[in-house]
């Protein structure tokens, strides 16, 4: 621990030589990952008071932070998980963020026990998405909802955005630090494959300014959510808040394994 509500901790941006290239890198296991990001230490500012205040918000910052007491008992339970995204998740992300609508995805689970590289916590800054309109991605949403606004894609003003959330015991180590969107520009992001197939998925990842303002919510519990932005297609406005998990030196390693769940949700303005 440092200065009072904040951390330095270690977290991996891109490689700047990926900024003078035009393929993308890939990353998708932990040698990819080594090979093309590199650790920096940076300050993680707790943002807890700076929520409650206003001082940190969803239209200036991109994120927030909310409570969420759920009816879930078991999040190992996917169809459980599920019912709970018309009756819990997306009132929470309207509220949240004064949108019209709001579509939830899809969910993950995350445990200290992973299957696979995609499943694990994440061990470099990235965003989960790609930093550009791609209509077919969000009317296959709408149409799967059965939304007529499938038919108005070009002409939606949408976000999407990404719901936080520890489960079964609070978490202590590795935990979320988000990157405040205000504090980042265009020119901080490169597109990367997150498989080993260039056709499996691509998204946006950040290389090092020393303006970024990381964030945090400190030892959080079950009933708390951090809510925060991965795209948006409105102008002027702030548009993602790349993430990663950070180890914490001031905390150790004396603790059970972080678990968590995240929802991915459009939200339609």
């Amino acid at each position: 621990m440092t200065a009072s509500g904040s951390v330095r901790a270690e977290v991996r941006y891109l490689n700047d030589e990926w900024k003078e290239r035009a393929d993308r890198p890939f990353i998708y296991d932990r040698d990819t990952r080594r090979r093309n990001t590199t650790r920096h230490e940076v300050e993680i500012i707790d943002a807890r008071g700076l929520t409650a205040t206003g001082t940190v918000n969803v239209e200036t910052n991109g994120l927030t932070f909310a409570r969420h007491e759920t009816s879930v008992r078991d999040f190992h339970d996917a169809e459980a998980v599920r019912a709970s995204y018309e009756a819990e998740i997306a009132p929470m992300l309207q509220a949240a963020t004064g949108a019209r609508e709001v579509f939830v995805q899809s969910h993950q689970v995350r445990t200290e026990d992973p299957e696979t590289f995609l499943g694990a916590y994440s061990r470099y800054i990235h965003c989960d998405y790609p930093l550009h309109p791609m209509q077919d991605r969000e009317r296959n949403l709408l149409r799967q909802h059965g939304s007529a606004l499938a038919n108005e894609v070009a002409d939606l003003d949408f976000a999407w955005f990404n719901i936080w959330e520890p489960i079964e015991r609070p978490a202590i180590q590795n935990q979320l630090t988000i990157l405040d969107a205000a504090s980042t520009a265009p020119e901080d992001f490169q597109e990367y494959h997150f498989t080993e197939s260039a056709t499996g998925g691509y998204a946006a990842i950040p290389t090092r300014n020393p303006r970024h303002r990381f964030l945090y919510f400190s030892e959080m519990r079950p009933g708390e959510a951090a809510i925060f932005k991965q795209y948006d297609s409105r102008p002027n406005q702030p548009m993602v808040c790349p993430h990663t998990a950070f180890y914490d030196p001031s905390v150790g390693e004396d603790h059970p394994g972080r678990r968590s769940v995240e929802f991915r949700a459009l939200v339609v303005y």
